[in-house]
């Protein structure tokens, strides 16, 4: 047997790149997306042993929905691009390519056991460019099919070594032959036919490898049994290796007659250019899934497979009204596909028709086996089936009257396969909208004894125990679901709120860790940001909180919660004049927000001495709400700052009215009457134009009123009442000064004024707690 040599390897390599260079081009297209895309066992988190517990497309071989096909090393060949560059299509495709190449060179070697140099190289090109390849090589999952080829070569070379001299066995030839043929089986199952050619070669060696085309060929032949609506081109890639052997012998026989020789050369020539020419071609059909499918369709019209995966490669780009015309045509073609009726009817609903959707899955499930009432169902029946029930119940579903009779539908899938696992998700969602969080915690507890690795069982689970009050059970649930799934985003996003909401400080950290892995999934989802930020000014991280709520404002600008809270924020850190932009934003997108309402009148009148401003916004809100106590309380403070004390009092007396049990409003009501009485004595029953009142030339002190309010827990005007600089008693009992602010202020004065910051601040935290449900 002779070598490979340098030359010949370069030749087949640049030959094949020439073929193949236009598939770095194409995505990910058919049966790419379920083991490529949808394939969970590609994913680094995904523990290894999973590769040897589950089939190709990553279902856990002990399922009977398993398609059973065993490939774990492809799949780990797989999951090493995705190490390197994940989901980028082009390192998947060349790949390919390269052990195309390989493949090629290898069966170089095995040819020179049965032909010369020259003809040897001839077989090999003729493979290198064949386009019969182009799905193995050029499909993704045609992988399976290159792996194997190589292993399955390998192993027949390392065989016809273990024959020594006179006849005796080489026994380490047949070691490595065995490990190679498991290599080559768990690329792909047919790697063990190599076994049968290694005994088809002991047998006919004297008569040559023409022998070899037949025993590969069988499985995919369809002549002892079907193996579909047509022999794909990829289980065609080790048979061919026989056609090429066979044509370059041939190519010999007629090159060896003078006469024929310059035509052998000249038909070699043409045959290898238009094949070549052929597979570059063909490879633009696996550009996408709709080139693919079209391309199929050309040749065979009648086929509704083909019709319904136009249709699917259509709906996947959104083009459901071309994708609907096809998925009407599957009908015609196979008018019992009640695949097609699905489809058709779920292109119905993505087109809002629901109506007509909910025809067209009526006629699907008109085409299922009946049930017998009284008797056992016995026939197994497919899950893709009975998705007919699942899709019709939820099409109904959205209508509140028909939640029943959607239920029934999820029970009668159960009933025909009481493994039917997607039925009891379905089931315990409407059970949850029917307000039956006891009956959806059973359905999902069935649904867990089918599958208890599903992260989103466990998630929806923790649901159900939120509604059932019981937020223990619910971050246990939480933490299940991420133990199996540490990037579930939701589990991480609603489990961080849970611990957030406990109030228990030793539970923060958690949340912030779960919530910055969350950010790190969606980057762009503002609400993120915005609970982190809640997060900080839970723990007094005050310029941390800034930051996370300005960048979820950044990314969802009018955020309400963010603009409000990053006000309120301003405004307990003394950085009132900073919330008023804030909140002008905030009352742009939300002009009748109430809280905002107050806050920035209580900035206004405290901080801008804006009395008029501030006025405005209580009236708006009584105009919104007249039965508004913090409102109407607040525009009796204006009254009282504008001397209006007639007015004032009246205000305070219909806001006890609204609230009779606030003792804080009539405490302001007696200090409204007390100085009514005052001016009575001095003989000045009415107020100069100013907006001014007197008593012998002294200001009234505003701030006897302003403190007692710190005493509401909802109001947002805590901290710009405790500015003031001076105790009401004081404030009371010094009728001789005027009621500016002191410049100069005693020890004991400061102390009080800090006593009276640190009480407000904590009662602006209990305030912030219940605005985060805003």
């Amino acid at each position: 047997m002779a070598d490979v040599i340098l030359k010949e390897i370069a030749l087949i390599v640049g030959v094949v790149t020439a073929c193949y260079w236009n598939s770095l081009f194409c995505g990910f297209v058919f049966d790419d997306v379920s083991a490529i895309l949808d394939n969970k066992d590609l994913h680094p988190s995904t523990p290894l042993k999973n590769l040897f517990q589950n089939d190709f497309w990553g279902t856990p071989m002990s399922e009977e929905r398993s398609h059973k096909s065993y490939r774990p090393l492809t799949v780990l060949t797989f999951r090493l691009n995705y190490l390197f560059s994940e989901l980028n299509a082009v390192s998947y495709h060349l790949l390919n390519v390269v052990f195309h190449a390989v493949v090629c060179i290898v069966f170089l070697k095995v040819c020179k056991l049965f032909l010369d140099n020259r003809s040897s190289v001839i077989a090999s090109l003729l493979f290198a460019v064949h386009p019969i390849h182009t799905e193995a090589v050029t499909g993704v999952v045609g992988r399976a099919e290159l792996l194997s080829s190589i292993f399955f070569l390998a192993a027949f070379l390392s065989y016809t070594k273990s024959k020594g001299p006179d006849n005796t066995i080489v026994w380490t030839p047949i070691a490595v032959t065995v490990c190679l043929v498991a290599i080559a089986t768990l690329c792909k199952e047919q790697g063990i036919t190599v076994v049968g050619i290694c005994c088809v070669y002991e047998v006919f060696i004297a008569q040559g490898a023409l022998c070899l085309i037949v025993l590969p060929f069988i499985p995919a032949s369809n002549l002892f049994f079907p193996v579909g609506f047509v022999v794909a081109e990829r289980v065609l890639y080790v048979p061919s290796m026989g056609f090429c052997i066979l044509v370059a012998h041939g190519w010999k026989k007629l090159s060896n007659k003078s006469v024929l020789r310059k035509l052998s050369w000249i038909c070699l020539s043409v045959v290898l250019f238009t094949h070549a020419l052929k597979t570059l071609h063909r490879n633009w059909d696996w550009e996408s899934e709709y080139t693919l499918f079209m391309s199929a369709l050309k040749v065979n019209k009648n086929n509704a497979k083909l019709w319904n995966n136009v249709g699917h490669a259509l709906e996947n780009e959104k083009n459901f009204e071309r994708a609907l015309r096809f998925f009407i045509q599957a009908t015609r073609v196979q008018p019992d596909d009640i695949g097609a009726h699905m489809n058709v009817g779920r292109t119905y609903k993505n087109l809002n028709k629901t109506k007509e959707a909910e025809e067209s899955y009526m006629i699907a499930k008109s085409l299922m086996p009946q049930i017998i009432p009284g008797k056992k169902y016995a026939a197994r029946v497919a899950p893709n089936h009975l998705n007919v029930y699942i899709n019709l119940a939820n099409l109904i579903r959205a209508n509140e009257s028909r939640l029943e009779e959607a239920d029934q539908l999820y029970r009668q899938a159960i009933s025909m396969r009481p493994d039917f696992k997607q039925a009891y998700i379905s089931r315990g969602e409407l059970l949850l909208k029917m307000n039956k969080p006891v009956k959806a915690k059973e359905a999902y507890l069935r649904a867990l004894e089918l599958d208890r690795t599903n992260a989103d069982l466990w998630y929806n689970l923790a649901i159900v125990y939120i509604e059932l009050k019981d937020p223990t059970e619910a971050l246990k649930n939480f933490n299940q679901a991420l133990e199996l799934n540490p990037k579930h985003k939701l589990a991480l996003f609603n489990s961080a709120l849970l611990m957030q909401e406990s109030g228990d400080p030793m539970l923060r950290p958690e949340a912030k860790k779960r919530l910055l892995s969350y950010v790190k999934e969606e980057p762009q989802d503002a609400n993120g940001y915005f609970n982190l930020g809640m997060l900080a000014m839970d723990d007094k991280r005050d310029a941390e909180a800034e930051s996370w709520m300005k960048k979820a404002i950044r990314l969802q600008p009018g955020f309400r919660s963010a603009l409000f809270n990053l006000a309120l924020l301003y405004s307990q850190t003394a950085k009132e004049l900073m919330a008023l932009p804030v909140l002008e934003e905030l009352l742009r997108y939300y002009p009748d927000h109430t809280k905002g309402l107050i806050l920035k009148g209580d900035i206004l009148m405290n901080q801008k001495k804006d009395i008029s401003g501030a006025k405005k916004c209580f009236e708006k809100i009584l105009e919104m709400d007249p039965n508004n106590v913090q409102g109407k309380h607040n525009l009796c403070v204006v009254y009282f700052e504008e001397r209006d004390l007639i007015k004032a009092e009246k205000c305070l007396v219909e806001t006890l009215v609204l609230a009779p049990h606030e003792e804080y409003i009539q405490r302001h009501l007696n200090i409204v009457r007390s100085k009514i009485s005052l001016l009575g004595a001095a003989e000045q029953p009415t107020f100069p134009g100013d907006g001014t009142a007197a008593v012998g030339g002294k200001k009234i002190p505003f701030e006897n009123l302003k403190e007692v309010k710190n005493e509401q827990k909802t109001t947002q005007t805590l901290n710009s009442n405790i500015n003031k600089g001076q105790s009401n008693s004081k404030k009371r009992t010094e009728k001789n000064n005027t009621d500016k602010e002191t410049k100069k202020k005693s020890t004991k004065e400061i102390k009080d004024i800090e006593k009276k910051r640190v009480a407000a601040l904590k009662r602006l935290e209990e305030i912030e707690r219940i605005l985060n449900g805003e």
